[in-house]
């Protein structure tokens, strides 16, 4: 039994008694604490009493003080007295083992607040899990004091599929177990999107839950009111189960009114409503005339309802529905409602195609907001925000921050990680990419980072009626809920988002749990590597045409024939990797580059894969005959499957430049490489659905059919050879040019090593009206040929601008500067060096395989 009343304390820390003998604990708490600290605290009793620990008022073996560190309280009288510095900020913790209380060894247990407390709780209880049955409870447990990287660490749901979503809104059970998942990795956020290119459902969603009196005519044509009060009542318990742990639910409002085509909101659906009569399961009775004034009436209701609710997403731009010459009249009069009556609610506006003049409105009435954007485009690229985007979105707000990080800065960014159009299904695993991508966070005094649930998209496609459905075979499934499968992806993103240097312990212990401690560290590092492969093509190897969610899956999609994937401009990276065409064109005319070949990410892919493959083989090597668990036999499933399709991508990344030297040079030769690339790429594809097998079903939804999205690793196989048919039928009527050379791609096994550099760090501000330095040391045994600095402010609408580095004899560095008249108070600063050495090998520094690869300055100010 907890106790929650207020004892007097001698504590120390001296000659505190050994906890090996544990057999019952006392756990003294404060008084009235709220309700996410006594979740957390129960979930400490659980985990002694799975043990066989008693837990109990009286004399027992070790006590536990918890309660709040700050006044004169338990656990904080208790830190005082051992002289432990109390946990400050909000959500921060502290754990103090090995302290004595009235001659028994005490735990200290203090948080900052509710939430901390909590998160420390918490960490004890998984710590207690960790330990055998039958020994010391406390073996793990460890002193700690931790306060958050980032203060908003969110998952961001869609609810995109009505039979789906509502699979999970009305399972109470469901949310408990998810909820306690999200707690235990420190998550604080939940955002709860409504209407994402779902043919209308959701758009809006406020009739879904509740009437709006004075517009009788807006509603959901079928929707009784008994399944109205049913969704509202379920969606009260999830908003209640989430603070229970500590979790803000901020919704997402993305649809205003629903225009079906005329906005793109079908989602590609061709069962979708085109928006101009009452279809089931849609609103009706919403146009133009009363948009507005149901909007307004049906925000103040909403907040009526629901009281707890203090934040509230917006999408802003013409995917809501609206119109162009609507956008600024309509968000005037919504802000005009928050600035009267809601001025509590922070307002987060999502930037996508936002114009300015939208965000100086909501400053001017007032309002407290902040802006949320993509890290990179709607796919999961490397851990960092790209070097350059594409230019077909250098001039809008789509891909990511534009040039909105200026300064003075008036508001904060929340970056969205938009892993859910990438990484859909596969388990995810990298504790490097997670802390990387978290630190990029901090970009513009970043305070929160979102990422998508695992599955996020799943059923899309689907009609709202379709039953759901587990994606795995059931004779592979270990799980209750689905979204249980994905807990490594949650602790890492979860846990290193509060903390970057969060001890391994937490993940690697689970590991250990869920696969034995032979299987655990094969199992970890295969899944790690195999994290990789998604965000490399992402990066290196992915259509323009691929940029949206709902458009592109390189997961399962193989991404179009030969001649379409060769002629790709460039990667959503394109400051870092060169494109098939411009390689080609380097072979062609003998140039240099400092980016990334597609002949080095081709060793990179075979390389990666190999190393997936011998984990596993490790990790299966391991068991010593014993019989795989389910979970195991998934893990290195899904770590085969992205084996092969990272070895797919070696060969269509040859096979890329082969295909584009033949269209430049007029080389048959080149053109036959293609074919024998692409033969072997085609295998590869091959060799990924045999690793699939039947794990899992034939028919997964992910997105619409229109859109060529898969249901099936195997359905790509008949794309492929109808057009490795065409490919072949193109090479029997292809003419080669008269005298032409013969051109190829560097060996695939010719691994060059590129220069080798370091930056002399200097000044770390920069200051208007001085030249900022940049100086580097150079290692090229063949000698350097060309090194250049290049710059712009953080600005994506800027291209890079160069200065070449010269050598300082003196000090034995390049040394270069970004001259005094760029330097300007409203942009910081971003550089990095492009170095090539005699051999024709390059490297752009900052290495982007170790850390972001370029440096971010601030100016002063």
């Amino acid at each position: 039994m907890v106790n929650f009343g207020f004892a007097f304390l001698m504590v120390s820390m001296a000659a505190a008694p050994r906890t090996s003998a544990v057999r019952s604990v006392s756990l003294i708490a404060d008084a009235n604490l709220d309700r996410p600290a006594r979740y957390g605290l129960e979930k400490v009793v659980s985990a002694l009493q799975y043990k066989g620990i008693t837990v109990n008022e009286g004399a027992a073996d070790l006590v536990i003080l918890a309660g709040l560190g700050h006044g004169q309280r338990g656990a904080a009288k208790a830190l005082m007295e051992t002289r432990t510095a109390a946990p400050a900020g909000p959500e921060a913790l502290t754990v103090r083992v090995g302290a004595s209380y009235r001659g028994k060894p005490a735990i200290i247990l203090a948080g900052s607040d509710t939430n901390g407390l909590m998160y420390a709780a918490l960490d004890l209880a998984d710590r207690i899990g960790w330990a055998r049955r039958g020994e010391d409870p406390f073996e793990y447990a460890r002193s700690v004091s931790e306060r958050p990287f980032l203060r908003e660490r969110g998952v961001a749901i869609f609810a995109m599929n009505r039979a789906y979503f509502e699979s999970h809104l009305l399972d109470e059970r469901y949310w408990v177990r998810y909820f306690d998942m999200l707690a235990a990795d420190r998550f604080n956020r939940l955002v709860l999107t409504f209407g994402y290119e779902d043919g209308g459902y959701m758009a809006p969603f406020y009739p879904y839950f509740f009437g709006v009196e004075g517009f009788p005519e807006v509603h959901v044509v079928g929707l009784t009111p008994e399944q109205q009060v049913r969704n509202f009542r379920a969606l009260k318990v999830l908003i209640r189960l989430a603070a229970e742990r500590g979790i803000r639910v901020k919704p997402g409002i993305w649809e205003h009114i629903y225009r079906g085509r005329l906005r793109g909101q079908d989602g590609g659906n061709l069962w979708a409503s085109d928006g101009t009569k009452p279809v089931k399961g849609l609103v009706w009775g919403l146009d133009a005339k009363n948009l507005v004034s149901y909007t307004v009436a049906a925000l103040r209701k909403f907040y009526r309802l629901f009281p707890e609710i203090d934040e509230t997403q917006f999408r802003m731009h013409g995917e809501s529905g609206l119109f162009q010459d609507e956008i600024e009249g309509f968000w005037h009069e919504v802000f005009g409602f928050y600035r009267k009556e809601r001025r509590n609610v922070r307002l987060e506006l999502r930037v996508k195609e936002l114009p300015k003049s939208v965000i100086r409105d909501a400053q001017a009435q007032g309002l407290k907001i902040q802006l949320d954007t993509k890290i990179w485009m709607e796919q999961m690229g490397l851990p960092f925000h790209p070097t350059h985007i594409n230019k077909q979105n250098q001039m809008d707000s789509r891909h990511s921050y534009a040039d909105l990080l200026e300064y003075p800065q008036t508001y904060h960014m929340n970056w969205t990680l938009w892993n859910g159009g990438t990484a859909r299904l596969l388990l995810w695993g990298d504790a490097d990419y997670a802390r990387r991508m978290v630190e990029s966070a901090r970009l513009y005094d970043g305070q929160g980072m979102t990422v998508t649930e695992m599955e996020a998209t799943k059923m899309l496609g689907e009609l709202h009626d379709t039953p759901p459905r587990d994606f795995l075979n059931a004779r592979y499934r270990y799980y209750d809920y689905e979204s249980e499968r994905y807990w490594a992806f949650y602790r890492l993103f979860g846990r290193i988002s509060y903390n970057p240097s969060t001890a391994p312990d937490v993940w690697k212990q689970e590991f250990a749990r869920r696969f034995g401690p032979a299987a655990a560290p094969h199992v970890e590092n295969a899944l790690k590597l195999a994290s990789r492969v998604l965000p490399r093509i992402v990066a290196a190897g992915m259509s323009y045409q691929m940029f949206p969610t709902t458009a592109g899956w390189v997961e399962m999609m193989h991404l179009g024939g030969l001649p379409q994937y060769a002629l790709q401009e460039e990667g959503s990276d394109a400051q870092q990797f060169i494109s098939f065409r411009d390689e080609a064109a380097s072979i062609f005319e003998g140039t240099d580059t400092a980016m990334r070949r597609p002949e080095e990410t081709s060793r990179w892919f075979a390389t990666t894969s190999a190393a997936i493959l011998a984990e596993v083989a490790a990790a299966e090597r391991s068991l010593s005959g014993k019989v795989a668990g389910n979970e195991f036999r998934s893990t290195m499933t899904d770590a085969k499957i992205l084996a092969a399709l990272a070895r797919y991508h070696s060969w269509r990344q040859l096979g890329g430049v082969n295909y584009c030297l033949y269209k430049q040079a007029g080389d048959l030769g080149a053109f036959d490489e293609a074919i024998s690339d692409e033969r072997n790429a085609i295998q590869a594809w091959r060799e990924l659905v045999k690793a699939a097998g039947d794990f899992y079903i034939d028919d997964m939804s992910f997105g619409s059919s229109t859109r060529s999205f898969p249901h099936h690793w195997k359905d790509e196989l008949p794309r492929l050879a109808s057009e490795f048919a065409r490919l072949l039928a193109e090479r029997k009527s292809a003419t080669g040019r008269a005298g032409v050379a013969t051109f190829r791609v560097r060996p695939s096994d010719n691994d060059p090593q590129p220069p080798k550099m370091i930056f002399v760090e200097g000044r770390q501000v920069a200051m208007p009206g001085r030249d900022f330095a940049v100086k580097a040391k150079v290692t090229a045994p063949t000698g350097v040929k060309s090194i250049r600095l290049r710059y712009r402010h953080v600005n994506q609408k800027e291209d890079y601008q160069s200065v070449d580095m010269t050598f300082n004899p003196r000090s034995g560095t390049y040394d270069g500067a970004i001259p005094d008249a760029f330097i300007d108070p409203r942009w910081d600063l971003m550089y990095f060096v492009e170095i090539v050495d005699h051999k024709g090998v390059g490297r752009n520094y900052p290495d982007l395989e170790v850390e972001t690869p370029y440096k971010v300055v601030s100016v002063a100010r």
